[in-house]
């Protein structure tokens, strides 16, 4: 399977130049592009049995990045029905889930027992290692995340909870999860202002808390280390680098005690750390004592490596960019 250039795929601004984005296209095609299509699919994605009504006009792409453990891919495609089989899963080198975003389009599951409706904004977790069928009515453009099914675990006890079930944004942590999704594009997978790994550990972290598989009391020891976590945070926030798993290596816990504590607090490592970036930045903004350095310096002895996300995340947080709030505050 050859990867193509990726400026012939949807996104028509994505060049092959762009560091990690791979990109396969039916325009690409020798001879039947419904074929070329089924190659792909089977090949990269997940081994589907695949049909359309219309295989010799048929029109299809795909970007990828790899987050990780975690393949983000962005499939765009003309209608299709497919079928995952029993032959298939015994032949799967690895078992999976994909949690399925439906950008545009509308698609129809039959999986685990369960009959149900993907609507556009909305997403579910399939699991590989079980049969399904699906079928889309038109075009359709969605997101499909294919996640290890050992390294999801990993972060969230029962993940077989989300399994067939639709998440809309009906909840908080729903709309949360879904807003994430819809931000994976060309064109922000490329210029991602963190790892990609951290990417989808913040995804699963939401995921667990709209499945509300995490809901539950703490105990009193987890109580007490709860806020203990919080202050490696506040004292390792300055530094770009620090991640779950050295924050969770400094209390002797293992990566998933330490995303299930935040989630059973109802929140996430990412969510914290940004927020006491945030807070951080804020203050030296309006500290006087600060007005010589720029906002990118700034940003930076916060935790932020790229200006520009430091400058979208302030102002989604306190309605101004940067210079305006510095402004605003100091004369």
């Amino acid at each position: 399977m050859n990867v193509i250039d990726a400026s012939s795929a949807r996104a028509d601004n994505i060049t092959s130049a762009d560091r990690g984005l791979e990109a396969w296209s039916t325009r690409h095609a020798d001879g039947n592009p419904f074929r070329y299509w089924q190659d792909v699919v089977c090949q990269e994605l997940v081994e589907l049995q695949i049909e359309t009504p219309r295989p010799a006009c048929f029109e299809a792409s795909m970007i990828r990045r790899r987050l990780g453990a975690v393949t983000c891919n962005l499939i765009s495609a003309q209608p299709q029905a497919a079928v995952r089989t029993h032959e298939a899963i015994r032949r799967a080198r690895e078992p999976r889930f994909d949690l399925v975003y439906a950008r545009e389009g509308h698609i129809a599951f039959d999986h685990c027992g369960h009959r149900f409706d993907l609507n556009s904004g909305q997403c579910t977790l399939v699991d590989s290692s079980r049969t399904y069928s699906f079928a889309t009515s038109g075009f359709s453009d969605s997101v499909s995340l294919q996640i290890p099914q050992k390294w999801l675990r990993g972060m969230i006890s029962t993940p077989e909870d989300a399994v067939a079930k639709v998440i809309t944004h009906d909840t908080p942590w729903g709309n949360a999860l879904l807003a994430t999704l819809s931000a994976l594009t060309p064109q922000s997978l490329v210029n991602l202002a963190i790892p990609g790994e951290l990417l989808a550990e913040q995804i699963a972290g939401l995921l667990a808390l709209a499945i509300n598989t995490q809901a539950r009391t703490l105990t009193v020891g987890q109580q007490k280390l709860l806020p203990r976590l919080r202050e490696t945070l506040n004292a390792l926030a300055h530094d770009e680098s620090v991640s779950p798993q050295s924050v969770a290596d400094a209390h002797g816990i293992s990566k998933r005690y330490l995303h299930m504590l935040f989630a059973a607090a109802g929140t996430t490592f990412s969510r914290e750390l940004l927020e006491i970036r945030l807070q951080r930045a804020e203050r030296l903004l309006r500290d006087a004592a600060f007005a010589r350095l720029s906002v990118s310096e700034i940003g930076w002895r916060c935790g932020f490596s790229d200006s520009s996300h430091f400058a979208r995340r302030f102002r989604l947080q306190f309605g101004k960019s940067p210079t305006d709030y510095r402004r605003m505050l100091l004369p």
